[in-house]
This record gives C-alpha cells, structure tokens and sequence, in this order.
C-alpha cells in the first residue's frame, strides 16, 4: 500500500518589515514571501504553502516525503529568533519596525 505522508497541526512562520516592505518565511517547508503588509504576507505565504503542498502531494513517494520535510536552515531560525528579541526590547523604546510570529494551519 503506497500511503502519501501527511502532515498536521501548523507550520511555524515568521514576519518582519515596515513602511509597506514586509518578508515572511515558514520555517517548516522554507516557504519564503514578501508584501506591503502583514496581513498581505500572511495571505500570501498560507497560499504559497498550500500551493506548495498541492504539488508535493503530487509526486511520487520519496520525492513527496522530502519535499514534505523540508525545513529552513538552522541559522535563518537562528537569526529570526535574535531579531524577534531585539525587537521585543526596541519595542518598549518605541521603534515602529514590527516582527511577528505566527502559526498557519498546515493544508495536508
């Protein structure tokens, strides 16, 4: 029995931008975006993800399974994690650069 490997829960993601310029990653398929908003990233990257998971579930077994496991590099987590601290402390001193982390429901 051939069975496609699924995934469940949510996919981790992760925003930053300012002035209409935002970037937006999903660490867990290494899904990468970029927008004038947040909300407009958001959108983008849930739709890219399920783009992409659409296709993957197209594919033959072990090329699906990797595709599936896909993550981004340990230092790109790395780094958001470090930018996420700075901005919790720039934030108390009123910077209005925003990063944020969220979860998306993952399609499969």
């Amino acid at each position: 029995m051939n069975r496609k490997p699924t995934m469940h829960g949510s996919l981790l993601c992760y925003a930053h931008g300012r002035d209409g310029e935002w970037q937006g990653i999903c660490f867990d398929l290494d899904i990468a975006v970029q927008g004038r908003s947040f909300d407009e990233v958001k959108n983008a990257l849930e739709r890219s993800i399920r783009t992409y998971v659409e296709s993957a579930s197209k594919e033959a077994p072990e090329v699906r399974a990797r595709l599936l496991r896909r993550r981004a590099p340990v230092w790109v987590r790395m780094r958001a994690f470090a930018r996420l601290m700075v901005a919790a402390i720039r934030h108390r001193n009123g910077d209005d650069e925003s990063r944020v982390g969220f979860t998306v429901p993952c399609p499969a």
